[in-house]
């Protein structure tokens, strides 16, 4: 999708209509079915972990930039954004089942982490309050 025309918001709404048409031509667009939907965005953070996980271990890349030219590297990076794609659909969908608006879900999410103190240790943030 060529999306220079686009704003990123648009681009974005678009995208998610599209996973939604998608999803609605399968008949997946019903709250009875959010138990099994979560469980498959499960499944597809697990499929990126696997992937990311072979481009970091096995093949012991460690660079994420573009930069790199290695054919390898190219398509081990595509693969870990195809995965993550799969993991913003699934989201999508449950977002639908659910009635909530993934951008709302962001926003929320944001406004609770924003001002937020506390301290990285070993790549992981910690809250203030989970500091001992």
């Amino acid at each position: 999708m060529n999306v220079g025309r686009f704003n990123e918001d648009q681009v974005f709404e678009i995208l998610r209509n599209k996973v939604l048409d998608w999803a609605k031509n399968k008949n997946l667009l019903h709250e009875e079915n959010a138990e099994k939907q979560f469980m498959k965005f499960i499944e597809e953070v697990f499929e990126f972990r696997d992937e990311w996980l072979l481009f970091v271990h096995e093949y012991n890349k460690c660079s994420y930039g573009e930069a790199d030219n290695d054919p390898e590297v190219v398509e081990l990076r595509g693969n870990m954004k195809l995965e993550m794609g799969d993991v913003f659909i699934t989201l999508i969908i449950l977002c639908d089942q659910l009635n909530l608006d993934p951008v709302d879900c962001l926003g929320r999410a944001y406004e609770k982490i924003k001002d937020r103190k506390g301290k990285t240790i070993n790549g992981v943030f910690i809250k203030e309050g989970d500091l001992k």
